[in-house]
């Protein structure tokens, strides 16, 4: 579950503290050759469509790695376009004096059609593609004189071209044609074959007319420009490189921002990163660390090739400033006169060395930038850096930050660190917490001084909470901590803020609540009013950290103290972070502790505090079973919030109503709802995770994606820093239902494990209500008696004097399964309807129903067994048995006996309640237990046919193969057999008369198109029988 903190961070986990200071599979796919064609919808439409009207030209332009020749490949790749003639070259670099290169080469992969008659002009043709010769006509008398020749070849290209009938004809790279190319194209567009399609590609950057004429108004021409790809593009290819991983927090932003959306550079960046498989540690670490990819590199020093001297000068000068700046300010770095570099710039421009989009040049990406900057000798780098940073500085152009990384280049340390300081600080006022504490952070790794660091790492350690925070930031106040002896005030004050940095932020539990420990004792010291909140801080529970005892032993010690602080909002504080710290932990004295939140607030910062603690009670009485008390609580945090900005409570709050929703039945749009927040809080961990964990339990109860509930589960679980009871536990349980769904039950139990542990470990049994009913399930389904036993007992002893209503609940439902598996049928159901009336009562529909399903299976053992007795006793007698064929299985539908009312009876309230909820997966589950047992729910005269119309069920698994699953993933979404789905899939494409899955996807597309889930209007009359 989820709480707030004090100094509200940016990112962090979701059961924040108050501090100190002031206002696949799941682990992705790993590397892939070639990313997949993403985007290019609308492009790719209108290639297709055109390429279907010949005679036409195509023109795609786009920069350099934009995908020109990708979108051609992917159009030519199509079955439409198996029947023509394909024709491609591409023109050489204008360095290589090659005339007609590319027709040359396009011309070549002609096939040889002897019996093809050609007019005798074709023959010409053999001057230019010598490997033709063999099969044209022989070379034309005329073609003897070199001024006759030219025309004569246009005549000859055009006649080849026409006799091949349906043809593509290819030129790429257009802009650096050579002249009798150029004019070759022009003369073959004023008269085209009528079957000719001509497609030409070229870049954009010089923003120059395609082959610089006036097309014929005869001729289709469709032009075509390709932009980098969008964020959301950036994101689609991601996932097909790294899978889940993709999902990564800042993942996206980083690569769009590294690449500049260029899916060429995108695909040279991530091969590099991902060589040899996924990074085994975050990505984002490592796409941030990467160097240039080789192939940028080269890249890059080919267009720079046989660049003037006053060219290499002006890119060396725009590495090093690093941003669009002015023609004058490069000339003025590069040492050289305006009208020079004026020149210079559009040189480069032209060889996509840089762009101008706007007024002042700049580099295309990133990539580009840095291998250029570290193409520059370090001496001259450092002259360099130093003149940009005078005229930057003369002109008041740069940003601070600007000029600090230009100082510190130039070997001028104290310069330097000046200006990071001050940027930082400018951007703490600003409220740009993030780039002030990159900037803090950088500081410290370039402060010589011990005292500069340790006075940098406190503006730090404040910054940071209100910051995503990784792991660089960790490492410079550890740093500090560990080698620069700052004195005891300040080195307990770095300890709790690293401490609290740790707990909502990048840390685990454990390390978080050990730093702030470890910075009490000096804080008692010097500022006692902080060592209290550092205790209350210490005091909120997590099933990752201590022992319950500590966290008790917290809260007395802060009480001892709590009578010195006098400041409102510190009290403030301290009142949020105690009735926090008793309500997580089920202690009947939080309902007292919350009274003091109802105190009027005498400014907004003592108002905030009181909602961050109506916040966390509310994620506390969620994780307890108090539904209506939460509800209370939510309204509170609201109202408080509504005077005040605090983003990250504020998404506390949308997390906590995901909960709710979840746990009161209200799950309509739950899974969109839930999929949304995620993205939205995707930079702060335990936000994320409580998200994720919804969006998961939705896919696998509402929309039945068992492949995607566990992969949203799985990933909840890692994701969640400082758990305070519900993401561990609920993810646990969810993927435990799903293995003994499939009669897997000892990997339910180890899919339970780490969450037990963990309620044992820390004797947090209050957390418990999700995963210890399912754990000791699972445990008795697997053999481990002895455990599932010991579990019960230890977790009624954890909860015996607490206030949780749900812990007591799922008690109850524990004492059903241990009654249920030493036979005891009839007294596990009677437990069981206790537990749903339980579970009505605090407002959880889902878990009622669970408890009725249960209830309902006893029912029908109970009269398995009662049934299996009186027939032993019969056989006992000597009566004669009826039937021929003796049966062995012992379902209730079996025996002479009909089933017991009551347990249909439980079961069909069962399925309504699911039914109510959306529960697919649940409904799915409740009629295969009544068919097993012989249980028809409905009266029908007799089989529904669909004639060539698909079934409900084969309608069901057309829409899983049109998203791409495998009968593997069908089969257990569905929870039937894999042998089950492959007779599906093949009665599938025997009604729609296709022949492979792809057709399959398509035919399902069209239908929703068309509003038809099958191939008719409905089940014919005569079908029905």
């Amino acid at each position: 579950m989820a709480s707030g903190v004090e100094e509200e961070p940016v990112d962090g986990h979701a059961c924040a503290v108050d501090g100190a200071g002031e206002a696949s599979g799941a682990d992705g796919a790993g590397a892939r050759a070639a990313v997949g064609f993403v985007g290019r919808v609308a492009e790719v439409a209108r290639l297709r469509s055109a390429l279907r009207r010949p005679p036409c030209v195509v023109i795609v332009r786009g920069e350099a790695g934009v995908g020109t020749s990708r979108l051609v490949d992917e159009v030519l790749a199509a079955p439409e376009s198996g029947d023509w003639v394909h024709l491609r070259g591409a023109c050489p670099d204008l360095r290589r004096d090659v005339p007609l290169a590319p027709i040359a080469d396009a011309l070549a992969g002609l096939p040889c059609r002897p019996d093809l008659a050609l007019p005798s002009v074709t023959g010409v043709v053999a001057t230019v593609v010598p490997e033709l010769a063999q099969w044209l006509p022989k070379l034309p008398a005329a073609a003897a004189d070199p001024q006759a020749r030219a025309g004569l070849l246009r005549r000859g290209l055009r006649a080849l071209l026409a006799a091949q009938g349906p043809t593509v004809l290819v030129v790429e790279d257009v802009h650096q044609a050579d002249g009798a190319t150029l004019d070759l194209l022009h003369d073959l567009l004023g008269s085209m074959p009528s079957q000719l399609r001509l497609v030409v590609t070229e870049h954009s950057t010089p923003g120059l007319p395609a082959l610089g004429l006036r097309l014929p108004q005869h001729v289709l021409v469709e032009e075509i420009t390709l932009r980098p790809w969008t964020a959301d593009e950036t994101r689609e290819a991601a996932a097909q490189w790294l899978g889940e991983r993709a999902a990564e927090p800042r993942l996206v932003e980083l690569l769009h921002a590294r690449t500049g959306g260029l899916p060429g550079v995108f695909e040279a960046l991530l091969g590099a990163v991902c060589e040899g498989g996924a990074p085994l540690g975050s990505v984002v670490d490592a796409i941030r660390d990467a160097g240039v990819p080789l192939r940028l590199r080269r890249d890059l020093a080919q267009r720079r090739e046989r660049f003037t001297d006053d060219a290499q000068r002006v890119v060396e000068a725009a590495a090093v400033v690093g941003r669009a700046i002015s023609v004058g300010v490069l000339a003025e770095v590069a040492d050289i006169e305006c009208g020079r570099a004026e020149q210079a710039v559009d040189l480069a421009v032209r060889r996509a060395v840089l762009r101008a989009d706007g007024p002042d040049p700049a580099f295309r990406h990133p990539l580009d930038r840095q291998a250029a900057l570290e193409a520059v000798p370090r001496p001259r780098l450092a002259r360099l850096s130093l003149r940009a940073a005078r005229a930057l500085h003369r002109g008041g152009l740069a940003p601070l930050a600007d000029l600090a990384h230009l100082y510190l280049a130039a070997g001028r340390v104290r310069e330097g660190l000046r200006y990071l300081t001050a940027a930082a600080d400018r951007a703490t006022v600003e409220g740009d917490y993030t780039a002030a504490t990159s900037l803090y952070t950088l500081a410290i790794a370039q402060d010589p001084r011990a005292h500069g660091r340790i006075r940098t790492a406190a503006k730090l350690a404040r910054t940071a909470q209100l910051a995503r925070a990784d792991e660089r930031v960790v490492n410079a106040i550890r740093r500090v901590l560990d080698e620069d002896d700052p004195p005891p005030q300040l080195r307990g004050e770095l300890r709790l803020q690293l401490g609290i940095l740790l707990r909502n932020q990048s840390g685990g539990a454990l390390d978080s609540l050990n730093e702030i420990a470890r910075a009490i004792p000096d804080l008692e010291v010097s500022d006692p009013h902080t060592a209290v909140r550092a205790m209350l801080a210490a005091a909120i529970p997590s099933i990752k950290g201590w022992p319950v005892s500590r966290y008790y032993a917290w809260l007395e010690r802060a009480e001892t103290f709590a009578v010195q602080v006098t400041d409102p909002v510190a009290r403030a504080a301290m009142a949020a972070n105690r009735a926090s710290a008793l309500m997580f932990l089920g202690d009947r004295r939080a309902w007292a502790a919350a009274e003091e939140l109802r105190r009027p607030a005498s400014s907004a910062m003592e108002a905030a505090q009181y909602a961050r603690g109506w916040t966390n009670l509310t994620h506390a009485t969620l994780a307890l079973g108090h539904n209506a008390r939460a509800w209370e609580c939510l309204e509170r945090a609201t109202a408080g919030l509504a005077d005040s900005s605090s983003p990250y409570v504020e998404g506390l709050t949308q997390t906590a109503r995901l909960v709710l929703a979840w746990h009161e039945g209200r799950w309509d749009g739950l899974h969109a709802e839930a999929d949304h927040v995620t993205r939205l809080f995707r930079e702060i961990p335990d936000l994320t995770a409580e998200a994720m964990l919804v969006r998961g339990l939705a896919a696998l109860h509402v929309l039945g994606d068992v492949p995607r509930a566990r992969r949203d589960l799985e990933e909840a679980a890692r994701t969640t820093c400082f758990d305070t009871g519900f993401v561990l536990t609920a993810s646990a349980a969810a993927l435990a239902r799903i293995h003994l769904e499939a009669g897997r039950p000892g990997q339910a139990s180890d899919a339970v494990e780490v969450a037990v542990h963990r309620l044992e470990r820390t004797g947090g049994w209050v957390w418990g209500a999700e995963v210890v009913p399912i754990a000791v399930e699972a445990l008795y389904g697997s053999g481990q008696v002895a455990r599932a036993h010991r579990l019960i007992t230890d977790f009624a002893a954890g909860i015996a004097d607490r206030d949780a209503p749900a812990a007591w609940a799922a008690l109850t439902v524990c004492q059903a399964r241990q009654a249920q598996a030493e036979n005891r049928y009839g007294e596990a159901a009677t437990v069981l309807a206790k537990a749903e009336e339980a579970w009505q009562g605090l407002r959880r529909p889902f878990d009622a129903a669970r408890a009725a399903e249960a209830q309902g299976r006893c029912l029908l053992h109970a009269h398995q067994e009662h049934g299996g007795h009186e027939q032993a006793q019969q056989e006992h007698g000597g009566q004669e048995r009826h039937g021929s064929k003796e049966r062995t299985d012992k379902e209730p539908g079996h025996g002479d006996q009909e089933p017991p009312k009551a347990a249909v009876s439980v079961i069909h309230r069962a399925i309504e309640t699911y039914r109510e909820l959306g529960a697919r997966w649940d409904i799915a589950r409740c009629h295969r237990l009544l068919r097993r047992h012989d249980i028809v729910t409905t009266h029908r005269r007799g089989r529904l046919g669909y004639g060539d119309r698909l079934s409900p069920r084969e309608q069901e698994v057309a829409r899983l193969v049109a998203q791409g699953r495998a009968n593997r993933d069908i089969a257990e979404s569905l929870v039937l057999s894999t042998r089950t789905i492959e007779h599906h899939v093949a009665s599938i494409m025997r009604k729609l008369n296709v022949t492979c899955r792809t057709d399959i996807a398509a035919a399902h597309a069209q239908a929703a198109r068309l509003g038809k889930p099958g191939s008719g209007a409905g089940p014919r009359q005569g079908d029905r029988r």
